[in-house]
C-alpha cells in the first residue's frame, strides 16, 4: 500500500506535469491573439484588415499594400512584454504563479511599390514566450516541509517570406503572401519536494521541438465608395516537420516506512506527429468621415482542425485620430477568446478556461520621410483551471500583460 505521503506526491506531481500539459508543446495554444504585430494596427486592436496600406500589411492582409503611398522599411519591436498568470490556492494555500518577460524586436518589412503592382518581404514574430521561474516554498502542507519548482523556457515562432499585391482599378485589389513559417522551444523544468519525515522528491524535464511549415495568405480589398473601404484575408498554416524530445527524470527516497526505499527511473520521448492549424477568415471595414479620423473594425474567425477545440470569432476596433498633420494618436479594443468548448459538470483536469480581452493605445510623430511610434497594449482574463487528475475541482486562473511598443517606419 502506498504511504500517505506518496499519495500525496502523487497529487502534486500530477499538478505540475498537468499545469503543464496545456502547454508543454506550446507556450499557449488555446488563444490565436498572443501578440499584435506592427506600429499602427497593434496600437488600433489589431485591425487591420481593411486598411493595411503598408508593409504590416502584408501580414493581415496583403492585397493592402497595392495602396501603399511608395517605398517604405518599417520595423518595430515590443520593448517589453510581461505577463503573468496566477492559479489561486493551488497548492494548500499558496498561489502558484507563471511569469514570462521578453524583449522580442516582433516586426520588419521592406515595400516596393510599382504603378499598379507592390512587392513586400516582411519578418514577424507572432508568439514569443520567455519564462523564468523560481518558487519556493515552505511548509505548504502539513506533511510538506519545502517545496520547490525551477522553469525555464523558451517559446517563440517566426514567419518570413515574399508577398505581391496587385491593383484592378481604383477600387480593388488582390494580394499573397507566402510565409516560411519556424518554430524553436525548448523547456527545463526542476521541482524538489522533502516531507516533514526526510522523504523526498525530485523530477527534471527537459523538452526541445522544432517545427517547419508554410503559411500561404491570401487577401482581397474593395472600396465601394471614397470613405469605405472592406477587405477579407484568409490562411492556414501546415507544418512539413515536426521533431519532438522530451527526457524526464524522477528520484524518490521514502523514509515513511522507516526503511529508506530509493527509487529511480528515467525516460525518453520521442515524437515527429504534426500539429493542424485552424482556417483563419479575417474581415474587416474601415470608415474615413473626415480626412483626419478614421475608424475601423474586424471579425476573425478560427475554424478548428483538431479535436478537442473550439470554432471561435474574435473582435476587434480601433480609431485614428491625427491632431495635426504630424502627429497622430489611436486607440485600440480586442478579444482574445479560447479556442477549448465550454465546460460543462464532467470536466476534468487538464484543463483552463480563459477568455482574455485587452485595449491598446499609441501615439505617432511623422516626418516628411519618416515616423516613430510609441505605445502600450494591456491584457486581462479570469477563468478556472481544473488542475488535478481525474477531479472535477477547479482553482480561480487570471491572466494579465503588459506590453510596451516602440517602431519605426522610414520611406525608401
Amino acid at each position: 500500500m502506498k504511504s500517505a505521503l506518496r499519495k500525496l506526491w502523487l497529487n502534486l506531481s500530477l499538478l505540475i506535469f498537468i499545469s503543464f500539459s496545456a502547454t508543454q508543446l506550446h507556450a499557449d495554444d488555446a488563444h490565436y491573439k498572443n501578440m499584435l504585430i506592427g506600429e499602427r494596427a497593434a496600437t488600433m486592436g489589431g485591425s487591420y484588415v481593411a486598411i493595411s496600406d503598408d508593409s504590416t500589411g502584408c501580414y493581415y492582409n496583403p492585397a493592402g499594400i497595392a495602396y501603399a503611398v511608395g517605398d517604405s522599411l518599417s520595423g518595430s519591436g515590443n520593448m517589453l512584454h510581461k505577463l503573468k498568470t496566477v492559479y489561486t490556492e493551488a497548492i494548500g494555500t499558496q498561489d502558484w504563479i507563471r511569469e514570462s518577460e521578453s524583449l522580442v524586436p516582433n516586426y520588419f518589412g521592406v515595400l516596393k511599390k510599382y504603378k499598379d503592382y507592390s512587392f513586400c518581404f516582411s519578418y514577424v514574430v507572432p508568439e514569443a514566450f520567455i519564462e523564468h521561474q523560481d518558487l519556493l516554498f515552505d511548509n505548504p502542507l502539513s506533511t510538506v516541509k519545502i517545496y520547490y519548482q525551477s522553469l525555464h523556457s523558451e517559446d517563440i515562432t517566426y514567419l518570413m517570406g515574399p508577398s505581391v499585391a496587385m491593383k484592378f482599378g481604383e477600387n480593388l485589389s488582390i494580394g499573397l503572401t507566402l510565409y516560411y513559417q519556424y518554430r524553436s522551444f525548448m523547456r527545463q523544468f526542476y521541482n524538489y519536494l522533502e516531507s516533514t519525515d526526510g522523504s523526498y522528491e525530485v523530477i527534471y524535464q527537459s523538452l526541445k521541438l522544432r517545427e517547419d511549415g508554410v503559411m500561404p495568405k491570401l487577401g482581397l480589398q474593395w472600396s465601394p465608395w471614397s470613405l469605405l473601404t472592406v477587405g477579407m484575408a484568409v490562411d492556414q498554416a501546415v507544418l512539413f516537420n515536426s521533431a519532438f524530445q522530451g527526457d524526464i527524470s524522477f528520484h524518490n527516497t521514502d523514509n515513511s516506512t522507516g526503511t529508506t526505499i530509493p527509487t529511480t527511473m528515467m525516460m525518453r520521448v520521442n515524437s515527429a506527429e504534426k500539429r493542424k492549424f485552424p482556417l483563419h477568415l479575417a474581415w474587416g471595414v474601415s470608415y474615413f468621415p473626415t480626412p483626419s479620423l478614421l475608424y475601423t473594425a474586424d471579425l476573425d474567425y478560427y475554424q478548428a482542425a483538431e479535436n478537442g477545440r473550439a470554432d471561435i470569432m474574435n473582435y476587434s476596433g480601433g480609431t485614428e485620430y491625427y491632431l495635426n498633420p504630424t502627429n497622430a494618436i489611436r486607440f485600440g479594443l480586442f478579444t482574445n477568446y479560447t479556442n477549448l468548448p465550454l465546460p460543462d459538470s464532467s470536466t476534468t483536469a487538464p484543463y483552463e478556461y480563459l477568455d482574455i480581452y485587452g485595449a491598446s493605445f499609441g501615439y505617432t510623430s511623422y516626418s516628411s520621410s519618416s515616423s516613430l511610434t510609441v505605445g502600450a497594449i494591456y491584457t486581462s482574463g479570469s477563468g478556472k483551471a481544473w488542475l488535478y487528475s481525474g477531479s472535477t475541482e477547479t482553482r480561480a486562473l487570471t491572466r494579465e500583460s503588459l506590453t510596451l511598443v516602440f517602431s519605426a517606419s522610414s520611406s525608401l
